[in-house]
């Protein structure tokens, strides 16, 4: 066999160029006929009996590699409040900004930290009336008849927006039942079973205010002028008009007795409605027995209790609604079960009982603890829910409208007027407010903003620039 011929130089250049071209081809998954190659090289670079042989092989199409889900776009958000928060007025701050229904959080200031929420506290509150009690619920005072016709017994429901005024005539409590209604249902009952004639004569009301504890009526934490102040009244059962003085004024001074001054105000209703005794006593106790019901009235519902809460920040009806929450719950209403049972409740629909202390229901006292995240998830399911919870964002107070908020956000910050739904908070050394605000691009955002140390008016205007200033990012709020 003759020895085998180097190619020339030239013809091996060409076939090593028609090689990578193939190699390349190979490489992007397309397939080349090696068999083509004595057809593409040059006339006389190849003598005779040295031709590249033609091989019948085809090499498979390898194909390209493609993933099984394409990568979602990263959002770079670029906003940012930061100039908002050097304001000193801000005192101690701590804060979140979260997407309601993502549950992104969006800004973070000390966000897992516990802070007093002051008023806020009222959203937690709000939330479990709503989810045990339910939006229809209502609450009854009756008039119980004894074994002796002269003598009845006035049980209080726990309503404390029971009315003294006339039907008809308002007190701050829209829609409230009235003891004047309660008074004529008791006289026309009572009446019905007498012979013809005769009047009905009731010497004696016996006052059941046992529904909850009344010793624990006026927590040690709470200021001692908040009565005074026309804050807060004592927390007990059976109250007229939340015990004001006058029941046309919000922060009319509170008494000392509410329970008494009910019996009292439903003993000259008696009277009024055709009681023919001269003198009638009151006695503050148990009843005496269950006697069949004379009559009752029934508050509104608790929906709309929990908006008035909301808008106008009443504390008194706040504890009401909690020791309802107690009752519903089989803990006896008492004011220390609010601690275990309202965080119990909250965790029902979703949230982690950390990052929740509860002292009272109303925010009055500094012993509460809440972090601004705890209170921004609340927030989320509320916007996210559909059920008992839904009302509770429709009962915040709107920047600019109404409530607490009806003369907030003014100067600069009145752009967002209509755009911001949220609950104050002031107790000494706190200012807070956290609820909704729809941004500029549309999108809703929940907030939680908490200022402690020296704080005031200056501190609430702040805070409202703030929440300005993620009005104006929006969705591309940044955390920087």
């Amino acid at each position: 066999m003759p020895p085998a011929r180097a190619l020339p130089i030239v013809a091996r250049r060409w076939l090593t160029a028609v090689a990578a071209l193939v190699v390349t081809a190979l490489a992007a998954g397309g397939s080349f006929a090696l068999g083509a190659l004595g057809a593409l090289v040059p006339q006389g670079e190849l003598s005779e009996g040295s031709l590249v042989p033609e091989p019948e092989v085809q090499v498979a199409d390898v194909g390209r590699v493609v993933p099984a889900t394409m990568p979602v776009p990263l959002r770079i958000r670029t906003c940012s409040v930061a100039g908002a928060l050097l304001n000193e007025d801000l005192g101690d701050f701590s804060g979140v900004v979260v997407d309601p229904y993502t549950g992104d959080v969006l800004f973070s200031r000390a966000s897992e930290a516990l802070v007093p929420p002051a008023s806020v506290m009222k959203i937690v509150t709000g939330a479990a009336a709503l989810a045990v009690l339910g939006p229809e619920m209502r609450f009854s005072t009756s008039v119980l008849a004894t074994d002796d016709p002269a003598r009845v017994v006035l049980v209080g429901g726990g309503d404390s927006t029971l009315s003294r005024l006339a039907t008809g005539t308002p007190s701050v409590y829209a829609g409230a039942a009235t003891l004047q209604d309660l008074a004529e249902k008791t006289i026309a009952t009572a009446q019905a079973g007498l012979p013809d004639g005769e009047r009905v004569t009731i010497t004696e009301v016996v006052v059941d205010a046992t529904l909850w504890p009344t010793e624990d009526a006026f927590d040690a934490s709470w200021s001692r002028d908040a009565a005074s102040n026309g804050f807060i009244s004592r927390v007990t059962a059976l109250q007229v008009d939340g015990d004001r003085d006058n029941p046309q004024v919000e922060l009319s001074t509170r008494g000392s007795d509410p329970v008494r001054r009910a019996g009292d105000e439903f003993v000259n209703a008696l009277r009024a409605a055709g009681n023919a005794g001269r003198s009638v006593k009151v006695t503050i106790g148990d009843a005496p027995v269950e006697g069949p019901v004379l009559a009752s009235v029934e508050s509104p519902p608790v929906s709309e209790l929990v908006r008035y809460m909301m808008k106008e920040s009443d504390n008194t009806v706040a504890e009401m609604l909690a020791r309802h929450v107690s009752l519903a719950q089989g803990a006896g209403g008492t004011a220390a079960s609010l601690a275990t049972v309202i965080p119990s409740v909250i965790a029902g629909v979703g949230l982690p009982t950390e990052g929740l202390v509860v002292q009272d229901g109303s925010g009055l006292s500094p012993l509460n603890q809440a972090s601004p995240r705890y209170i921004a998830m609340l927030l989320s399911e509320v916007a996210r829910g559909d059920g008992p919870l839904a009302s509770l964002r429709q009962s915040l107070p709107i920047a600019g409208v109404d409530g607490s908020l009806d003369d907030r956000f003014i100067g600069t910050n009145a752009i967002v007027h209509d755009r911001v739904q949220a609950k104050t908070g002031s107790i000494t050394g706190v200012r807070s407010l956290a609820g909704f605000v729809t941004g500029a691009d549309e999108e809703p955002l929940a907030f939680a903003f908490f200022a402690q140390g020296t704080v005031g008016d200056e501190t609430r205007f702040a805070i409202e620039s703030l929440v300005t200033a993620v009005y104006g990012c929006g969705s591309n709020l940044a955390d920087f």
